[in-house]
């Protein structure tokens, strides 16, 4: 379901929420699974444990439902946000692509442009 710009690309993790994705990073390692996110809620989950466009949807859909929340959240809300405070605190343009798997058109960013890890991570860390 990912676009080419959005498969095998380096994504930096704010130092904030680090530890949160390091528990994710280690969830997959414990259970065996190639797998970032895991299906584990139900009795047999080992032979399901991809999460799946369809799981995610409709595991969305209850919390919304038992949190009450506004029916017009969507999963992409996330990205939007980050979006939105990433320009807020002026991340470079480019390095949101490619933190979010956005393609890149100009020539001159796209085939000439070689950037570093440590520009990436730099940039993320604006966002206050």
């Amino acid at each position: 379901m990912k676009t080419d710009a959005g498969e095998n690309r380096v994504v930096p993790i704010h130092s904030k929420i680090r530890s949160l994705v390091k528990v994710r990073f280690d969830d997959p390692v414990h259970l065996g699974s190639e797998y970032l996110i895991n299906c584990t809620d139900t009795h047999t989950y080992r032979s399901g444990l991809p999460f799946t466009y369809d799981k995610y949807s409709k595991r969305f859909k209850n919390i919304i439902r038992f949190l009450d929340l506004n029916k017009k959240h969507r999963p992409h809300d996330g990205r939007v946000q980050f979006i939105t405070m990433a320009k807020k605190y002026n991340v470079d343009e480019y390095a949101i692509k490619y933190m979010v798997g956005h393609s890149i058109t100009d020539i001159t960013e796209k085939i000439y442009a070689k950037r570093e890890v440590s520009w990436l991570s730099s940039e993320i860390e604006k966002i206050k």
